[in-house]
C-alpha cells in the first residue's frame, strides 16, 4: 500500500504561518497571563499574612526557589508541545489548501486533467468535491 502522507508539516506558506501564531498565541498568551497573576496573588497574598519581614524570607524564598525551578522545567516543554499541535493542526488546514492549489495549477497548465483527489481524511473534502463538479463538467 502506497504511504499516503504528506512528507513535511512545514509548508512555509503565509496562510500556515499565520494559523500557527494564531493557535500558538491564542493558547501560551492567556496561559502566561493567567500563570503570572497567580503566582503574583499567592505570593502577595503570603506575605501579606506574615506580619515579620524576617519571616517572610524564611519561608518564601525557599518555596519561590522550588516552583521556579519547576516553572523552568515545565514552561519550555510546554512551549513546545503547544507548538508541535499548533503545527499539526496549521497542517491538516493547510496542507488540503495547497494541495488544491498545485492541482488547479497543473491542471491550468494542461499538464494534468481529472478530479482533484485529496487524502481521505484531509479538511475541505466537500470544497474539493465542488471544485471537482466545476473542472469536470
Amino acid at each position: 500500500m502506497k504511504n499516503n502522507k504528506r512528507k513535511k508539516k512545514y509548508l512555509g506558506t503565509t496562510l500556515q504561518n499565520k494559523l500557527l501564531i494564531l493557535i500558538f498565541g491564542s493558547a501560551v498568551i492567556p496561559a502566561a497571563i493567567i500563570g503570572i497573576c497567580m503566582y503574583y496573588l499567592i505570593f502577595t497574598l503570603m506575605a501579606l499574612q506574615m506580619v515579620i519581614p524576617e519571616l517572610i524570607v524564611y519561608n518564601l524564598v525557599p518555596v519561590l526557589h522550588k516552583i521556579n525551578v519547576i516553572i523552568a522545567i515545565a514552561v519550555p516543554v510546554i512551549l513546545l508541545l503547544v507548538w508541535f499541535i499548533a503545527l499539526e493542526l496549521s497542517h491538516r488546514i493547510v496542507g488540503p489548501v495547497y494541495r488544491m492549489e498545485r492541482e488547479l495549477d497543473e491542471r491550468i497548465s494542461g499538464a494534468k486533467s481529472g478530479p482533484i483527489n485529496l487524502r481521505k481524511n484531509d479538511e475541505f473534502k466537500a470544497f474539493a468535491e465542488k471544485l471537482n463538479q466545476l473542472i469536470c463538467k
